[in-house]
């Protein structure tokens, strides 16, 4: 760790404070801000109310993963009031390295952190955190129940292994015909989506990773009256819909916090921070 260095999180959830933790441990001087409804106070970390006496002593300013909900708006649930990001950016001049997740390439200073690496150990943690919320939703064990899951890709793999691993008769929906060969050879059932419409009916629960829209009204007419919807995704609109974003921050904050202070670690040694 740079001698000296002061990191300061704008914003964001519990895994912020996690990751911020890792680095306070480590010897950085830890700046909280935009945290201000949190509530609790952490060893090593130095909570400020106001963004413009955190973020112009910062070495490096770490933002949300995503870094905006839009309109301009920093991404900070526990603050009492938003935050522009024009003023963040603004009061970020002396910063070296500005992070985000999902964050435009507008500076040379700034540094996406929701990498490939992050990105799968994520879609793990999704993954678990939606077979628990099956789990609860159904008031049954998973095992021998039949999981349908809307889309293959990193989430959706994840999703697909962990759920045969309990036990579930596991049906994957997919657009390209290799990935139902890969299906398939994981010991699953392939469809296409325009087999989606028989595959919801006969599912005990299903998982939509795809952020595209896959579910027409025809279809979401065809499932059971009981039977879950979980859309990881963010594309369905229906009245049954359970909307399940950002879950590795809500389920497992604290594993989700280490995931992100490593992908932090890695820019931090790449830019010399570390």
């Amino acid at each position: 760790m740079q001698e000296g260095l002061t990191l300061v999180f704008a914003g964001g959830d519990r895994r912020m404070v996690t990751a911020a933790k890792c680095f306070a441990a480590e010897g950085a001087a830890v700046l909280m801000t935009g945290f201000d409804r949190y509530g609790k106070g952490e060893g090593g970390l130095q909570f400020v109310h106001l963004p413009q006496r955190a973020i112009p002593r910062g070495d490096a300013v770490i933002l949300p993963l995503p870094y905006t909900p839009g309109g301009g708006i920093l991404n900070a649930p526990f603050s009492e009031k938003q935050i522009l990001l024009d003023t963040v950016f603004r009061l970020a001049d002396r910063a070296k390295v500005i992070c985000g997740g999902m964050l435009p390439e507008e500076d040379e200073r700034f540094f996406d952190y929701y990498d490939e690496p992050m990105m799968l150990r994520n879609a793990d943690v999704t993954a678990e955190a939606a077979l628990v919320m099956a789990g609860e939703k159904t008031e049954s064990c998973l095992n021998g129940a039949s999981l349908l899951v809307v889309g293959y890709g990193r989430i959706g793999k994840r999703l697909a292994a962990k759920a045969r691993a309990l036990g579930c008769n596991v049906t994957v929906a997919a657009r390209k015909e290799s990935d139902h060969a890969l299906i398939r050879m994981c010991g699953h059932h392939a469809v296409g989506f325009e087999g989606l419409e028989d595959a919801v009916g006969r599912a005990d629960v299903i998982c939509n990773t795809v952020p595209a829209e896959v579910f027409s009204e025809r279809i979401l007419d065809r499932i059971p009256d009981g039977v879950p919807l979980i859309d990881l995704a963010g594309s369905i609109v229906g009245p049954r819909v359970i909307r399940a974003p950002g879950l590795p921050g809500k389920y497992a904050p604290d594993t989700a916090g280490l995931i992100l202070a490593e992908s932090l670690k890695r820019i931090f040694k790449r830019e010399g921070l570390l």
